[in-house]
C-alpha cells in the first residue's frame, strides 16, 4: 500500500510508541497517588510535558510563543478545539445565571473552513443561543485579516481560525488575524480583546506557527497527526479555562481523569523527533510537493485546488495537496486508487458523514460545484518517497483517462 492520507493520520512511530510503552510500564501508578509508585508516574508525566513544551519552542516561528502558555493534555485534537468553546459556554452561562450583564448576547466569529471540531461545536453553541459569523476564505481558501475584524462586535466573545487547513493546505496568517483582532478591539475600544484559538493539528512538526504573546489565547494539537497514538492530544492555552467537566482535577482542573503516561510519552517524543529533523521534513516535503504539482500539471483536464497554488509558495503546506478531476467523481477515483494499492481521501476523514459536508469547505471557497465533486486530497510524510509520488501520478493518470465521463 502507498499511503498518501497522512493528514487523516499518520503511520505509528514504532520505535517511540515501544519507547513510551516501557515508560508506561514502569510509571504504571496513578500519577495523584501519593505514594512513591504515584510520584513517580507525576514526574514521568511531568517530563513529558516539559519535553513537549521545549519542542513546541523548536518548531514554532522563532520568538512567537507566549511564556505564559502552559499545556493540558487531553483525549484528542477534536476535545482540545472544544474545550475552549464550551467553556466560553459554561463562563458565560454561569455569569448570566449570577445576573451579570456579560451573561447575556455572545458572539462568535469562526473560519467556514475549519476542522468540524470547531465549525460543528460552534454551529452548536449557536443553536444554544450564541451568535455565530462564519468567515468566508478567499478563492485561494486563505482567510483575509480585514474579513475576521469587520466581523468583530462589542460582543463578539470568541475568534477561531486553523493555522493550516486540512483539506487544501492553507495557511492561515493567524499573526495577522491576531493583530487585526487588536486593532479592531482597540478601534471599537472595547474593554478587553476576544478570545482567539488556533487549531495547530495539521501545523505541528510541518510547517512554523505562532503563538503570539497577547493574541492568541488556546491552541490545539494531536499526537497522531505526528507519528503518535490515537485518543491523545493537547490544549496550549494562555488564559484561564473553565473545566470541561470536573472529578479529580487532573490538568490544572482543565481536564479531569487519570493522565494516559503511555500516550502522553509517546506524543512528547514524537514531537520531540520533529522538533529535531524539522527543517530536513520540510525541505523532504517540499521535494514532493513540486514533483507531485509538476506531474499534475500534465494531466489534461485535471487541475489544482486552488488553481493559483504553485511549488514552494509559503501560502501553502507542502504536506497537503488537493486537485481536482472533473468528469471523474473524486470518491469513485479514491476508491480505484484504493483498488489499485494507494491511499488518498476526498476531504477530512473527521466529517464524511454525507457527500455534503466533504465538500463543505471547498465549497465556501466558492469552486464550481464540478470541481468540489470531483477533488481529492492527497498528503504525505517523513517515510513518503519520490517514488511514491511517480506511481500515483501514473495510475491516477491512467484511471482518469479510462473513467472520466
Amino acid at each position: 500500500m502507498i499511503y498518501l492520507d497522512w493528514a487523516a493520520t499518520t503511520p505509528p512511530d514504532r520505535d517511540i510508541l515501544n519507547k513510551a510503552l516501557e515508560e508506561s510500564l514502569e510509571s504504571y501508578a496513578n500519577p495523584s497517588s501519593p505514594h512513591v509508585a504515584g510520584k513517580a508516574a507525576k514526574m514521568s508525566l511531568e517530563r513529558s510535558r516539559a519535553s513537549f513544551i521545549a519542542s513546541l519552542a523548536t518548531l514554532a516561528a522563532p520568538g512567537t510563543i507566549d511564556p505564559r502558555g502552559k499545556i493540558a493534555f487531553t483525549a484528542s485534537g477534536t476535545e482540545a478545539d472544544q474545550i475552549p468553546l464550551l467553556s466560553l459556554f459554561k463562563t458565560l452561562k454561569k455569569k448570566r445565571f449570577q445576573g451579570s450583564d456579560e451573561g447575556g448576547e455572545v458572539h462568535l466569529i469562526v473560519s467556514a473552513i475549519e476542522h468540524s471540531a470547531i465549525h460543528a461545536q460552534a454551529e452548536a453553541l449557536s443553536q444554544l443561543g450564541f451568535s455565530l459569523t462564519l468567515v468566508k476564505p478567499d478563492s485561494d481558501g486563505c482567510i483575509r485579516p480585514s474579513k475576521i475584524a469587520e466581523a468583530i462586535r462589542p460582543t463578539t466573545k470568541l475568534v477561531a481560525v486553523m493555522t493550516v487547513n486540512n483539506e487544501t493546505g492553507a495557511i492561515q496568517d493567524i499573526e495577522a488575524i491576531g493583530s487585526a483582532i487588536a486593532s479592531a478591539t482597540s478601534s471599537l475600544r472595547l474593554p478587553k480583546a476576544p478570545l482567539f484559538h488556533v487549531d495547530c493539528v495539521q501545523a505541528l512538526g510541518k510547517v512554523p506557527f505562532t503563538l503570539s504573546g497577547g493574541q492568541i489565547s488556546s491552541a490545539a494539537f494531536s499526537a497522531h497527526k505526528i507519528g503518535g497514538p490515537k485518543g491523545v492530544g493537547a490544549l496550549w492555552h494562555a488564559t484561564p479555562i473553565d473545566p470541561l467537566c470536573v472529578g479529580g482535577g487532573q490538568e490544572e482542573g482543565i481536564r479531569s481523569g487519570t493522565e494516559n503516561i503511555f500516550g502522553i510519552a509517546a506524543f512528547a517524543g514524537c514531537a520531540a523527533a520533529a522538533a529535531a529533523a524539522f527543517e530536513w521534513r520540510i525541505a523532504h516535503a517540499r521535494i514532493l510537493e513540486a514533483r507531485l504539482l509538476t506531474g499534475l500539471g500534465s494531466f489534461s483536464g485535471a487541475q489544482v485546488v486552488p488553481l493559483s497554488r504553485k511549488a514552494g509558495d509559503l501560502r501553502w503546506s507542502p504536506w497537503i495537496v488537493s486537485a481536482a478531476f472533473p468528469g471523474l467523481g473524486g470518491e469513485v477515483l479514491a476508491r480505484a486508487l484504493s483498488d489499485e494499492g494507494i491511499a488518498v481521501s476526498t476531504g477530512s476523514a473527521c466529517s464524511h458523514t454525507g457527500k455534503a459536508k466533504g465538500r463543505r469547505i471547498l465549497d465556501a471557497m466558492g469552486l464550481p460545484a464540478d470541481i468540489a465533486f470531483s477533488a481529492i486530497r492527497v498528503s504525505f510524510g517523513p517515510t513518503t518517497s519520490p517514488e511514491d509520488i511517480d506511481i500515483f501520478l501514473q495510475t491516477a493518470g491512467d484511471l482518469y483517462r479510462r473513467l472520466k465521463t
